[in-house]
C-alpha cells in the first residue's frame, strides 16, 4: 500500500466525526505526494461526495478560495494585535505623562520649619508659576515685555489646566488661556514686524530721524515713512496751487522749492520742511482737501515724500505717541520757516518789505479760512477741534476781527460758530452718520492695531 492510500485512510478516521473544510484542505494535501491516486466515487464522509474525477475542477477552485480566506483572517488577525499593541504603548506613555505631571512629591522642608510634610505636584508649581508670572507682569514698564511674560504665564496655566490635581482636564480656562495666548503672540509678532521694517529703512531716512524726527521712535518712524509715497519734480514743476484744493501733505527730502503769494515770493522750503501741514502742528486732525492759500513751485531738482492727509490723520488719531511726535517735529518746522523769513529779508530778496508782510498777512488768513471751511463742513470735528482751534489762533495771531471774516467768507456767523450748527446744514455734509459698524472697525483697529 503507498503511502498516499496510508495516510488518506489515517486522515478519514481521524475527521470523519468533523466535517469541516479543513478536512478536505488535508487531504488535498495528501493528494500531492499521489496525484495518481483515484478517489473513485466513494467518500470519507457520509452523505457527501468530494474530489470525484469529474468535478477536480471544483475541488481546486474550493482549495484556492479555502487558502486566500484563510491568509485575509491571519491578516486581520495580526493588524489586530499590532493595533492593540500600538493602544496599549500609548496609553501607557500617556499614563507615565499624567504620572509625572500629577503624582505628588514631598517638599524637601525642614522640620524645625514644619513638622508636617508637605506634597505637590508638577502641575501646581506650573499654577502658581502663573500667577507669579502675571503679578511680574504688572510691574513691568516696557510695552513687549508684560506681553512675553504674560504668554509665558498663560501656558504655564495651560499645564495646569490640562493636567489637574483632581483628574480632569478644566477646558473652559484652558480655551480662555489659549485666546490670551494668541492675541499676545500676535502682538509680540507685530512689535518686531515694525523693528524689523525700521530696520530696513535707507541710510536717508535714517539720517533724516536722526536730525528731524529724533524725538519719534524709530518704529514709528517707519510706520509714517510707509505710508507716504516719494514723488520727484523737475525744476519749475508745480507742486500746489493758489487757491486750488489739495488733499496731501507734504515732507521735503531734497531740493529748494518757492512758495509765492500773488505770484511774489514769500519764503523758501528746504530739505526737511513740510508743506500743506494745515494746522497740523496745533492737533487739528483735519482729513480730506485743504483749498492751497499759495503756490509751491520747485526751484531746483526736488524730492517730497507725499502723504494722502485722510489716510495721515486716520494713522494719527489711532497712534497717540506719533501724533505727539509729529506735533513736536512741526513745531520745530514751524520755527524754522520763522528764522528763514528773517534771513530772507536780511539778504535782501524780498524788494518791498511792506508788501511782503500783507501778502505774508493774506497768506495766512487764507489759511484759516480754508482750515475753517474744512472744519465746518464737518461739525462733529468742530465740536472736537474747538481747543485745537483756538490754539491754531493764539499761536497765529487770528484776533476776533480776522476769525468773524474768515467765517463771513464760508458763509458762518459768529453765533452758529458758537453754537456748533447752522440752520439748514446737515449733521455732517462729507462723512454722513457713524454706523456700528464704524465703532466695531475703529475698536478692532485699537486692539490688534493696523
Amino acid at each position: 500500500m503507498t503511502f498516499g492510500a496510508v495516510a488518506y485512510r489515517f486522515i478519514g478516521r481521524q475527521v470523519l466525526q468533523r466535517p469541516t473544510r479543513l478536512a478536505l484542505t488535508r487531504l488535498l494535501h495528501c493528494q500531492r505526494f499521489e496525484p495518481k491516486l483515484s478517489l473513485g466515487t466513494s467518500s470519507f464522509l457520509p452523505g457527501r461526495t468530494f474530489c470525484r474525477a469529474s468535478k477536480r475542477p471544483r475541488c481546486y477552485a474550493r482549495r484556492k478560495q479555502s487558502t486566500s480566506t484563510t491568509v485575509k483572517r491571519e491578516n486581520a488577525t495580526l493588524a489586530t494585535a499590532e493595533s492593540a499593541a500600538s493602544n496599549t504603548e500609548r496609553e501607557s506613555f500617556w499614563k507615565t505623562v499624567e504620572d509625572f505631571w500629577r503624582k505628588p512629591r514631598t517638599i524637601p522642608i525642614p522640620r524645625w520649619i514644619s513638622p508636617r510634610h508637605h506634597t505637590m505636584t508638577v502641575s501646581e508649581i506650573f499654577g502658581h508659576s502663573s500667577f507669579l508670572l502675571v503679578a511680574i507682569s504688572y510691574a513691568v514698564d516696557d510695552f513687549l515685555m508684560p506681553r512675553i511674560i504674560a504668554v509665558a504665564g498663560s501656558t504655564a496655566m495651560l499645564v495646569f489646566t490640562y493636567f489637574h490635581p483632581h483628574g480632569r482636564v478644566l477646558w473652559l480656562p484652558f480655551k480662555w488661556n489659549m485666546l490670551f495666548i494668541a492675541i499676545n503672540s500676535y502682538r509680540i509678532g507685530k512689535v518686531y514686524l515694525e523693528r524689523y521694517w525700521a530696520s530696513q529703512l535707507s541710510d536717508e531716512f535714517l539720517e533724516l530721524r536722526r536730525k528731524h524726527f529724533y524725538l519719534m521712535d524709530a518704529e514709528d518712524f517707519a510706520k509714517l515713512v510707509r505710508l507716504g509715497k516719494v514723488e520727484e519734480y523737475k525744476p519749475g514743476d508745480h507742486i500746489a496751487s493758489q487757491g486750488v484744493s489739495n488733499c496731501y501733505m507734504r515732507l521735503v527730502l531734497e531740493g529748494d522749492l518757492d512758495v509765492l503769494r500773488d505770484s511774489e515770493l514769500t519764503y523758501v522750503l528746504e530739505k526737511a520742511n513740510f508743506v500743506a501741514e494745515a494746522g497740523l502742528h496745533a492737533g487739528l486732525l483735519l482729513p480730506g482737501e485743504m483749498e492751497s492759500c499759495c503756490t509751491v513751485v520747485a526751484k531746483t531738482k526736488t524730492r517730497l515724500l507725499v502723504w494722502d492727509r485722510s489716510e495721515l490723520v486716520e494713522l494719527l488719531a489711532r497712534d497717540a505717541g506719533i501724533l505727539r511726535a509729529l506735533k513736536a517735529t512741526l513745531t520745530w518746522d514751524l520755527v524754522r520757516k520763522l528764522k528763514g523769513q528773517r534771513l530772507l529779508l536780511s539778504t535782501g530778496r524780498v524788494n518791498d518789505p511792506e508788501a511782503w508782510t500783507v501778502r505774508r498777512n493774506e497768506q495766512t488768513q487764507h489759511r484759516y479760512a480754508a482750515i475753517l471751511h474744512n472744519i465746518l463742513l464737518h461739525p462733529y470735528y468742530l465740536k472736537k477741534e474747538r481747543n485745537e482751534l483756538n490754539k491754531y489762533r493764539m499761536i497765529h495771531h487770528i484776533d476776533d476781527e480776522a476769525h468773524n471774516k474768515a467765517l463771513r467768507e464760508v458763509g458762518w456767523t459768529p453765533e452758529e460758530f458758537e453754537l456748533g450748527h447752522r440752520n439748514g446744514h446737515g449733521e455732517d455734509m462729507v462723512d454722513g452718520r457713524r454706523g456700528w459698524k464704524w465703532y466695531i472697525h475703529e475698536y478692532f483697529i485699537r486692539v490688534f492695531g493696523h
